[in-house]
């Protein structure tokens, strides 16, 4: 059976009038009349009684009608929903984030849906390594990583991250990383987070610094816990929360010990989504980095 059919069935069992049921269907009675007889032999009975005065469900009839409107609204909602995601206001973005940005991603989200409430929002809270799978994979539309990002691929830089140290409290009169060169250290495994460690393996490559004896933690939190305990200081990015009162800081300045977060999608995404988000992430981004990006004529 075909779905105009059932389309016109739903309306002649709403009005009971060929006429008028033709006249909303913008097709003749005589149409119209096929378009019953089609349905009619297909499901093996009559669908309605008519006569000179009245049309009428048959018993056949009246026990098809609900499930046809059913039918016929679920065509509709689907015509709906296609004309939704092409315009982007429906369908869903696959978003990956680590803790760089989580203050910038759901206030993005937050204005994004404000225009846009019927579009659904999957979040992944991974690493820049892990992201950069999923992304090359299909499994996430856009990605919140650690530049630089795979040659070819768009980039929007947004927020400049930087190493922190995480010192038990007793380490008083700390200055420096070279005052901790005899001190344990707890770093994040590489297998968690790959480019964290690999850009913490760089920044001692480039302060030749060498310490002797490291740790390894399977998180942030982990790390913190330790130093708090006294047992060895971290080292985490600059937008970790730190809240213990057993553990002090030291924000660390040097160029090597900074990087910058940036939004990436691979080339040729075609969900209508990522432009629109884009631009909202583009308005909340450090104004100084996404400048970098419109000096380098990056497109979403």
């Amino acid at each position: 059976m075909e779905l105009r059919d059932l389309k016109a069935f739903v309306t002649l069992g709403e009005v009971l009038h060929f006429g008028q049921a033709a006249a909303r269907q913008h097709i003749t009675q005589s149409a119209l009349s096929k378009q019953i007889r089609r349905l009619e032999v297909a499901f093996g009975g009559e669908l309605f009684e008519r006569n000179a005065s009245s049309t009428r469900l048959t018993p056949l009839g009246r026990a098809l009608y609900g499930d046809a409107c059913a039918l016929v609204a679920q065509s509709e909602q689907l015509g709906r929903t296609a004309r939704d995601v092409l315009a982007g206001n429906g369908g869903t973005l696959r978003i990956g984030f680590g803790v760089a940005t989580k203050l910038l991603v759901p206030a993005a989200i937050a204005r994004f849906r404000a225009t846009r409430p019927g579009v659904g929002i999957e979040l992944n809270d991974l690493s820049t390594h892990h992201q950069l799978l999923a992304l090359s994979e299909g499994r996430l539309d856009l990605g919140f990583c650690r530049l630089p990002a795979p040659r070819g691929w768009p980039v929007l830089p947004v927020v400049r991250a930087h190493f922190v140290a995480v010192l038990p409290a007793g380490y008083q009169g700390v200055t420096g990383l070279s005052d901790l060169l005899d001190k344990p250290l707890a770093i994040l495994r590489r297998d968690k987070a790959p480019s964290f460690h690999d850009q913490f393996v760089h920044y001692l490559a480039q302060s030749g610094l060498r310490f002797q004896e490291i740790q390894y933690v399977n998180d942030f939190a982990a790390g913190i816990a330790t130093a708090a305990a006294g047992i060895a200081w971290t080292l985490v990015p600059s937008s970790t929360t730190i809240e213990h009162p057993d553990v002090i800081t030291l924000p660390l300045g040097e160029a090597e010990a900074s990087w910058i977060i940036g939004l990436i999608r691979p080339p040729g995404g075609d969900n209508p989504l990522i432009a629109p988000f884009w631009q909202t992430v583009a308005e909340l981004g450090d104004p100084a980095l996404t400048a970098l990006a419109d000096q380098g004529g990056s497109e979403p």
